[in-house]
């Protein structure tokens, strides 16, 4: 499993990095690292995402409103395959919409797993609602 230290944590995901919006809540994440690349996305990608909020699993149903938003485009599951080949350079923003009931000032913590040969894991994120 990948691991990210905590103090780059913080930039990636800054301070205002959460926002309720109608219907969820959008984290904002800025690459600090290097430019991160999608090699390619497997055909059921489902079985390759988890999110939790709070410790809990989002549903297969829920899961299918994750978006992830970039300044090109926004992917769903039901577009994941044309997320192959993006760059996010360094700098650049990707947010990612998650659905739920978030209210101003609630801190969530949330986790993606992208489950791969090699795991990879934005865990542990707990961020103040804006």
């Amino acid at each position: 499993m990948s691991y990210i230290p905590k103090y780059i944590m913080k930039r990636m995901f800054p301070e205002d990095s959460f926002k309720a919006v109608e219907g969820g809540l959008e984290v904002t994440m800025v690459n600090v690292i290097s430019p991160l690349s999608v090699d390619e996305v497997p055909d059921d990608v489902e079985n390759y995402l988890e999110a939790t909020v709070n410790g809990t699993k989002l549903t297969d149903e829920e899961k299918k409103k994750i978006k992830i938003i970039t300044s090109q485009k926004t992917y769903m599951l039901s577009n994941a395959k044309e997320f192959a080949g993006v760059v996010i350079p360094v700098g650049d923003k990707l947010k990612v919409f998650l659905p739920g009931k978030f209210e101003v000032g609630s801190e969530p913590e949330i986790s993606i797993l992208i489950k791969t040969e090699h795991p990879f894991e934005l865990g542990g994120i707990k961020r103040k609602v804006c």
